[in-house]
């Protein structure tokens, strides 16, 4: 599933990539299964030393609370230097075993290094029990989050 309908970007002015898309495979995510992310975007630069962060935070009406935080070697995700241009990386098998028990999770994907960040993407992800997940059932819990 592309999440375009879900996620949060900052403008490219304010980071130095510019997210296209962001899949989520496979979709939906199911309690017997796992999940990986791609990113697919433009930069004209990422700083050398840069990490991949992943956080996954169970969604709820209050503040999401973090479940787990993952930091990534970003050349361990894409071929370094990162030269201007198209670049795309993926994160598999992002759930744990226990968090693959819960039901919605707010994921956080960054580049940063020690200055700052370079790419920020927020989304909710759905794990459900059959596989079966629908966009009205979606947009109703997004309401009840906010």
């Amino acid at each position: 599933m592309l999440v375009s309908f879900l996620f949060l970007v900052g403008s490219y002015e304010n980071y130095r990539v510019n997210v296209e898309t962001v899949k989520i495979s496979p979709y939906p995510v199911t309690r017997s299964g796992n999940a990986d992310i791609t990113i697919t975007g433009y930069t004209a630069r990422i700083p050398d030393g840069s990490v991949v962060e992943l956080t996954i935070a169970k969604a709820s009406a209050g503040d999401p609370k973090t479940s787990s935080i993952k930091t990534y070697n970003l050349c361990d995700k894409v071929r370094c230097p990162i030269r201007p241009g198209r670049f795309s990386f993926t994160l598999s098998k992002i759930f744990s075993n226990e968090e693959l028990k819960g039901r919605i999770y707010v994921i956080t994907v960054r580049i940063k290094d020690a200055k700052d960040t370079s790419m920020c993407v927020v989304f909710l992800c759905w794990v459900t029990d059959d596989g079966s997940t629908s966009l009205i059932r979606q947009a109703a819990t997004m309401m009840e989050l906010e």
